[in-house]
């Protein structure tokens, strides 16, 4: 038997890539204003492991005009199908906070 362990970055890696398929939603990236914030802020994607399986965390942005039910259902699909495939863990859950809406001019040209 091959012993392997998965780090928490190479994890958080495979959970932005399922994201970048999807038309619309994205990891919320902000610029931090003080030092302080460096240090406070939250991670947009947020990995854990128990022995039922993954639990995921993540902060999104939604561009305007997006149905935010469809596209938070896209997001668990996604998120669990590649942790799965990659990993061969089951997926306890992903959960999502939509802390953005972003009117995007290219979106709506």
């Amino acid at each position: 038997m091959v012993e392997y362990e998965i780090s928490d970055h190479a994890l958080e890696g495979l959970v932005a890539h399922a994201l970048s398929d999807l038309q619309g939603v994205r990891l919320l990236e902000t610029a931090p204003r003080s030092l302080g914030e460096v240090f406070r802020r939250m991670k947009p994607i947020k990995v854990e492991r128990t022995p039922e399986g993954f639990t995921v965390d993540l902060v999104l942005s939604v561009d305007y005009g997006v149905s935010i039910p469809e596209a938070a259902q896209a997001v668990q699909k996604a998120v669990a199908e590649a942790l799965y495939l990659a990993t061969g863990e089951k997926v306890q859950a992903v959960n999502l906070t939509v802390a953005q809406v972003e009117y995007r001019k290219e979106a709506h040209a």
